[in-house]
């Protein structure tokens, strides 16, 4: 396991200690390229994670609370992945600024995460966003290599940090059971649209479409008969499944909207890239991506120290590898774990994602409920803005899962609204 050793806890401390004269002031930003004025402080540099690997840096960016940093908590958000940049993805939905239209500047992103938590972002694994190292097997990534030590904190990620966000969260507690000095306090997680169990989330996919009547009767039962090859109750990663093209063509982020139709040509000549349907924003990953390649803003971000051969990717860089055999593993033994040591989770889910649909999210959580003999207290509309946000369960006092109608699998992102008033209300209100 890649835990970044004592480097890493002290790096913590000083950003979050009582004395603001400590904070790493030559990783201060003073302001980002055409960024509006703002009244908290943000920071960006490089983590050296392991003193006995030469050149081994995880790249990250801290963002102050609006109000009162030193009494707030710290959110750990990570965000997509496996090899996606979890900085990039802060300027998409989560922090505090979203790239204009025109992707040459920043506007105040009014359901920023830092309106109640201190946040902090981090390109991890090696490989991604402008995180890097000398060795190029530590290009070669696992669950594991996400994994790092903090001190009081909540975690949070969507999509495949349904992997990570459990593994850290369980490597904080085991190592606090293992070390004296180790007095975190880690208040939850919150998980968007995770993927818990992929093979079974596959299997949810065709049940999804077929509910949205994307797919009649007669091919849903040829495509059930073919891909349902995986037993629930026996689900281990060691079993392989071989899945046919019948069963591999439905996937889709946004089973409703077109995706984004623009080039990065209509951003060299500065023309605005509209939001493109259903009040959705399907461009902004475009936008930041071009942000991200702008030579002022990598020296404002104190980024891209190496010279990236090429060129800054939201997602799968060109180095990037990873072990694919991790994407089929049992997420449900390390929530459950978490449970049994009393840390609240939520999940929160889009109920147009295609990727992961809420019925096979919900089945997971329901037999997780069982395992532990913990019963569906709640089942019940929540209600955002007099209307309905989505469907709210309760299975005890520890964990909830919110459908918000409307969302797609980037729900931060594509009703950024909802899952700000489920990250403060459901989530932080709750835990804290």
């Amino acid at each position: 396991m890649d835990f970044g050793g004592v480097i890493f806890i002290l790096f913590l401390f000083l950003l979050l200690g009582v004395d603001s004269n400590a904070f790493p002031m030559n990783d201060w930003i003073s302001k980002l390229p055409r960024q509006p004025d703002v009244n908290f402080r943000q920071f960006a540099g490089y983590i050296e994670v392991d003193e006995n690997v030469d050149g081994r840096s995880l790249f990250y960016y801290l963002v102050e609370a609006e109000k009162e940093p030193m009494t707030q908590p710290l959110t750990i958000w990570l965000t997509r992945g496996p090899g996606c940049s979890l900085v990039g993805d802060a300027f998409g939905s989560v922090g505090p600024f979203i790239v204009t239209k025109d992707a040459h500047g920043l506007q105040t992103n009014s359901f920023s995460g830092n309106k109640v938590s201190n946040l902090l972002f981090i390109d991890s694994p090696i490989g991604s966003g402008w995180s890097y190292s000398n060795s190029s097997s530590d290009y070669n990534n696992g669950d594991d290599s996400t994994i790092f030590k903090s001190k009081a904190l909540y975690i949070a990620g969507s999509s495949f940090e349904g992997h990570f966000v459990p593994n850290l969260a369980n490597a904080l507690l085991n190592d606090k059971k293992q070390s004296k000095q180790s007095k975190f306090n880690l208040k939850g997680l919150v998980l968007g649209n995770p993927m818990l169990r992929k093979k079974l989330d596959d299997i949810a996919k065709i049940d999804f479409f077929f509910s949205w009547e994307m797919i009649n009767s007669s091919l849903y039962n040829e495509i059930k008969k073919e891909c349902n090859a995986s037993d629930e109750n026996n689900y281990f990663f060691r079993i392989k499944t071989t899945w046919s093209a019948k069963c591999k063509n439905l996937k889709l982020f946004d089973v409703f909207r077109p995706p984004c139709a623009e080039n990065k040509l209509n951003l060299n000549l500065r023309k605005q890239v509209p939001i493109v349907s259903t009040e959705v924003d399907m461009c902004h990953p475009l936008r930041v991506q071009f942000y991200f390649n702008l030579p002022e803003v990598q020296k404002a971000f104190h980024g891209n120290r190496t010279k990236l051969s090429y060129r800054w990717q939201g997602c799968f860089t060109a180095n990037f590898k990873y072990n694919k055999a991790d994407k089929d593993l049992d997420m449900l033994p390390a929530l459950k774990n978490l449970l049994q040591q009393s840390i609240p989770i939520t999940i929160f889910s889009g109920d147009q994602d295609g990727i992961i649909p809420t019925e096979g999210t919900l089945q997971h959580l329901e037999k997780l409920a069982k395992e532990l003999n913990i019963k569906l207290t709640k089942e019940e509309t929540w209600i955002f803005r007099t209307k309905e946000g989505g469907l709210k369960y309760e299975f005890g006092d520890l964990l909830k899962f919110l459908t918000v109608k409307g969302g797609n699998h980037h729900v931060t992102s594509s009703r950024p609204s909802q899952a700000f008033s489920i990250f403060s209300i459901f989530a932080i209100n709750w835990m804290h």
